[in-house]
C-alpha cells in the first residue's frame, strides 16, 4: 500500500513569514491558497472564534497536563511531535470544566496543495457531550431517585464543540492556526450520530457485524502529556493510541471533501458498565482499495485490563 507522505516538521515553514507575505515563496502561497478553506472551517455560523495565543498559554503548558515540563532541558515543546487529534483533544480539556462521563466525537480530515505537498493542514471537530445527566436519569428511572447520587456527582456541565485548523509549523506538528467554540443544546447532541449510536445514548458503537481482526496494542513512546486518569486512560492517550494503530503502516493521500470526513472517532470515558472504562472507535471513511470501503479500529480498556484492539474491514459492495 502507498504510504501517506509526510513532510519532516523541521523542514516546514523554517522562516517565520507570514503565509499571506507579498513576497511568498511556493510554499506559503500554497498556504495562503489553503487559508479561505481554513477559515470557513473555523468560522461557520454559530462558532465564536478563540485566541490561538490565549489557547495555549501557562495554563495549558503546565505541570497538570504535562508533569516534567518545570524540569525540561530540550527546546521542543512537550507536545511538538503530537498528531493533530490527540492535541485537540488536549487544548480542548484545558480550557473546559473537568467531567468523570464523557463522550467525544471527533472528525479529522486533511487538505494539502497537490504540487507542493509540505503545504497542509488538518481539520478538527471535537464535540464532548456530558453523559452524566443521562446516565443519572436512566438510574433514576430504574432504581429510583432516593437511591441515586446528586447530579453533581455525575458531572454538571455543557456540551461542547471546539473546531480547529493545525499545520506543521516551526517545529510543531500540528500547530493550531484557527481555534472556534459552541456550545450543543441536549437536541443538537441527541441527534448527533457517533457512528450508529446516539451521543448521548447510553449504548456504545460496537462497529459492524463482521468478525474482527484482533491486534497487537500499538507501540508508543511513554507520552509526556498526563496520560492516565481513574486507572484508564485519558481520551487524548485513546485518540493517540487509536491514531497510532491507524497510521503505523502509512495509508495513501486521502481526498479532502468538505462534508465528508476521512475519520471519525468515538471516544466514551466510564458510560459503561461499573468499573472505569475508556472505550475508543475510529472509522476511516475513505480507503483507496478497491477491495475495502472502511476500516474500523477498536480499543477496550476496563480498569486493571489490558486494553484490546480489534479491526473490522468492511467490503465493498460491487
Amino acid at each position: 500500500m502507498k504510504k501517506l507522505w509526510l513532510a519532516p516538521v523541521a523542514m516546514l515553514f523554517m522562516s517565520s513569514m507570514p503565509i499571506t507575505s507579498p513576497a511568498a515563496n511556493p510554499l506559503h502561497q500554497a498556504m495562503a491558497a489553503l487559508q479561505p478553506h481554513a477559515e470557513a472551517f473555523a468560522q461557520a455560523p454559530g462558532y465564536v472564534m478563540v485566541d490561538t495565543e490565549k489557547l495555549i498559554d501557562d495554563n495549558y503548558y503546565s505541570s497538570k497536563n504535562f508533569p516534567s515540563i518545570e524540569s525540561r532541558s530540550s527546546v521542543f515543546l512537550p507536545d511538538a511531535n503530537l498528531d493533530a487529534v490527540t492535541r485537540a483533544i488536549l487544548l480542548l480539556e484545558a480550557r473546559e470544566i473537568a467531567l468523570p462521563r464523557v463522550r467525544y466525537r471527533i472528525t479529522y480530515s486533511m487538505q494539502h496543495d497537490e504540487n507542493i505537498p509540505e503545504a497542509q493542514q488538518a481539520y478538527i471537530d471535537v464535540r464532548r457531550y456530558n453523559l452524566g445527566p443521562q446516565l443519572r436519569e436512566e438510574l433514576v428511572e430504574s432504581i429510583g431517585a432516593e437511591y441515586v447520587a446528586s447530579p453533581k456527582e455525575f458531572g454538571v456541565g455543557p456540551h461542547v464543540n471546539w473546531r480547529f485548523v493545525m499545520s506543521p509549523m516551526m517545529g510543531m506538528m500540528a500547530d493550531a492556526r484557527y481555534a472556534s467554540r459552541r456550545e450543543l443544546t441536549d437536541k443538537q447532541a441527541r441527534a448527533d450520530d457517533c457512528l450508529g449510536e446516539s451521543c448521548l445514548s447510553t449504548l456504545d458503537p460496537t462497529g459492524p457485524e463482521l468478525a474482527p481482526t484482533t491486534l497487537s496494542a500499538p507501540k508508543l513512546e511513554t507520552p509526556q502529556y498526563r496520560y492516565t486518569a481513574d486507572g484508564v486512560a485519558r481520551p487524548a492517550h485513546v485518540a493517540h493510541a487509536l491514531w497510532t494503530s491507524v497510521s503505523s503502516e502509512g495509508m495513501d493521500p486521502l481526498p479532502y471533501q468538505k462534508d465528508n470526513p476521512q475519520f471519525t472517532f468515538v471516544i466514551s470515558m466510564n458510560v459503561v458498565g461499573q468499573e472505569n472504562t475508556a472505550i475508543g472507535m475510529v472509522r476511516q471513511n475513505m480507503v483507496m482499495d478497491d477491495a475495502i470501503a472502511k476500516v474500523w479500529t477498536q480499543r477496550l480498556e476496563v480498569a486493571g485490563v489490558e486494553p484490546e484492539f480489534k479491526k473490522f474491514f468492511v467490503p465493498r459492495t460491487r
